[in-house]
């Protein structure tokens, strides 16, 4: 923080938990959702940028091995957008995952230039990201085994 940039990078605490799931949300079309249990599970997990007391993104990196970790729910809010605070969330989690000598970080978007630009690349010749999901209205218990598996 400096007193030509206000923008204050941190961890998150439970007390940023509903903005975050706030902010979240608003990029529906481009995020998962999360709950607040969710993020109250994930919060020493996740970052905010704090602007004047307000939540204006958050970021977290989600561990899922010694080896490899995904930076997930990377979100800014529009007033505080084009200010450099989606990268600088992205180096504190890419930071952490250096901390703890976790040597790949993946992150699934559809946004591939900026986080080309954070030195992100792809990998495995190309492989893509692939998700199965059932219909709407299907009950979770009825949902069929995804193609290729068996029940």
């Amino acid at each position: 923080m400096s007193a030509e940039d206000p923008a204050l990078v941190r961890r998150a605490t439970l007390a940023d938990a509903d903005a975050i799931v706030a902010i979240v949300a608003s990029h529906a079309d481009q995020l998962l959702p999360r709950t607040l249990d969710e993020v109250g599970q994930l919060i020493e997990a996740m970052w905010v940028v704090e602007v004047d007391g307000e939540v204006a993104g958050c970021c977290c990196l989600e561990i899922y091995s010694p080896k490899i970790a995904e930076v997930r729910s990377l979100a800014v809010r529009a007033p505080y957008r084009g200010r450099g605070y989606g990268a600088r969330l992205v180096e504190a989690a890419v930071g952490e995952a250096r901390r703890r000598g976790i040597p790949q970080i993946l992150v699934v978007t559809s946004n591939v230039g900026f986080f080309n630009r954070l030195s992100f690349r792809t990998c495995l010749n190309e492989k893509y990201a692939l998700f199965w999901e059932a219909p709407p209205g299907d009950e979770a218990s009825d949902r069929p085994a995804p193609p290729g598996e068996d029940s």
